[in-house]
């Protein structure tokens, strides 16, 4: 009779740890969470026709009499709209409204680089960018650049360096 109940006493261990087990993993009528679905990446819309045409006509009718360096450095509150308006009324430009929408459009979307932001930044806090603008072709911007450093006591990282002459010299 020990025989037997040691059996008994071991299926009853088994039926038990089974349906442990089996509770554990499970064993219920709940439906299994769904993964989170995966956002397929927006598209990047396309650009504005006005935008894209701008630059194009920027370099035709504006490039005429100004380095684009001029019109790049401007700051980020320009009124590009009355700029272009003074440039029709003062100096004669000859623009189509839709060309005039186009430049705005064109210039009020751009980004500038980095060595424009540092110029922005930190070359105007002593200087008017029209001093940039004077320096003749071929300009050793490198020495204007140690100048202004070793010189004139201006604070710019390595980087900031690499990113000002980097702009000045390919404009």
């Amino acid at each position: 009779m020990k025989h037997v109940s040691r059996i008994s006493l071991i299926m009853l261990l088994a039926l038990m740890l089974a349906a442990t087990t089996l509770m554990a993993t499970g064993c219920s009528k709940e439906e299994p969470a769904e993964e989170p679905a995966v956002e397929e990446p927006a598209e990047e819309p396309a650009e504005e026709p006005a935008v894209a045409e701008g630059e194009e006509v920027l370099e035709g009718a504006c490039t005429s009499c100004h380095d684009v360096t001029r019109i790049y450095l401007q700051t980020e509150m320009t009124d590009w709209n009355n700029v272009i308006a003074t440039m029709e009324t003062a100096h004669g430009a000859v623009l189509t409204d839709e060309e005039k929408t186009q430049i705005a459009a064109f210039l009020e979307s751009r980004n500038p680089s980095e060595g424009e932001t540092v110029i922005q930044g930190k070359c105007t806090t002593c200087h008017d960018v029209s001093k940039i603008f004077s320096q003749p072709s071929g300009t050793n911007w490198e020495g204007v650049l140690d100048t202004m450093i070793d010189v004139h006591g201006a604070v710019l990282t390595e980087e900031e360096q690499a990113a000002v002459l980097d702009y000045l010299e390919n404009r």
